[in-house]
């Protein structure tokens, strides 16, 4: 979907009700909204008190309940550098789960003041120094085009996440890059897996020149892979590990449900690589040997998905899940579904085999 194309896409635009900005640069925040109200409402308590002036909070309404509505209504009256979009239905779809980055996040894009684009999770929350330190990170280097802060997990309660699998880890270890790197090299890096481990998020996480984003078709599904291989090619890449996102990992995710019921994103991945144009866009900005480096982080990666959701669903003993994993595999990759039913057998034999081992050691 076209940016144009998102903005007829029926909504209503409340620009903010005062302005209080000076002469430094804007950075606007989107933050889209449709459910979890006590969420929602660190959010925006993390935008509003940033210790940076030029902040614009643009709220999106997405089909929210009332209280929500409601909520969003009263924070867009009561706060200056803060605009509202409402959509009365919401823009999200289990068969294109990031329907809402096409048409609300594109909206707000058309709509911001900033010089510089972010965005924030509905459930996510900003350090104070958030802003600042990414309008820094543009103000200091004309050609940095992305700029991002050091990602943390947090849990449902808000508590740091140390465990890799509940999303935590060390992010800074994996986000091993100084302050301006060429984006070309941390794509580079991105495809080739990440030996040198220069960037790594549990989701989309950069702040972008509203430019950039204008020029190659703005925000698009597919944001993850996207911030990287599509946007930050174009110039440098800023990185400020004293400002800090805390990404919210917690059962509700829509991402956690979507894996739960089976789907193996197969049909999206493929959706997204067609939409973005990549291929064509590195063949003007890298070498042919780069080129056929993307293209085998792309078959690799779409192999990975039936196997890698098998996997997970063999470990939680979840065996509907696993029928349902082999039923999304036989639609949308039926080459795949063999080697999937059969890796699905070994990895299950592996356990059995590990425990076994665990046993005769207590005896």
């Amino acid at each position: 979907m076209t940016i144009s194309e998102s903005l007829k896409v029926d909504h209503e635009f409340l620009p903010s009700l005062e302005d209080a900005y000076d002469d430094e640069i804007i950075i606007s925040i989107i933050l889209d909204c449709f459910y979890d109200l006590n969420y929602i409402k660190q959010s925006i308590k993390s935008v509003i008190e940033q210790d940076y002036n030029n902040v614009e909070l643009c709220l999106v309404d997405n089909g929210a309940s009332d209280d929500i509505s409601a909520f969003l209504r009263k924070i867009h009256a009561s706060s200056q550098n803060t605009s509202l979009i409402i959509y009365k239905e919401n823009q999200f779809s289990w068969s294109d789960r990031e329907k809402n980055v096409a048409i609300c996040w594109n909206a707000a894009l058309m709509h911001c003041k900033g010089e510089i684009i972010s965005h924030l999770g509905h459930d996510d929350i900003l350090s104070k120094n958030y802003a600042g330190k990414m309008v820094k990170l543009f103000a200091d280097n004309s050609n940095c085009v992305t700029a991002g802060p050091l990602p943390v997990s947090i849990n449902a309660l808000g508590e740091l996440n140390k465990s890799s699998e509940n999303g935590g880890g060390d992010f800074l270890a994996s986000n091993n890059r100084p302050r301006y790197i060429e984006g070309k090299k941390v794509a580079l890096d991105y495809v080739k897996g990440s030996p040198e481990r220069m960037f790594g998020a549990p989701g989309e996480i950069l702040a972008i020149r509203k430019s950039i984003l204008l020029e190659y078709s703005g925000y698009e599904q597919g944001i993850d892979m996207l911030q990287i291989l599509k946007y930050s090619i174009h110039g440098d890449i800023g990185f400020d590990p004293e400002a800090t996102v805390f990404w919210r990992h917690h059962a509700l995710q829509s991402n956690r449900r979507a894996s739960a019921q089976g789907h193996i994103d197969v049909k999206d991945f493929r959706r997204v690589i067609q939409r973005s144009n990549l291929i064509n866009i590195w063949k003007r900005n890298f070498s042919l040997s780069e080129v056929k480096l993307l293209e085998l982080f792309f078959k690799n990666k779409l192999e990975r998905m039936p196997l890698t959701k098998a996997q997970d669903m063999v470990s939680r003993k979840n065996f509907y899940g696993l029928f349902l994993v082999f039923f999304h595999t036989a639609r949308e990759y039926p080459e795949m579904l063999l080697k999937t039913i059969f890796h699905s057998v070994d990895f299950s034999f592996k356990i059995i085999i590990k425990k076994l081992k665990a046993m005769r050691v207590k005896d």
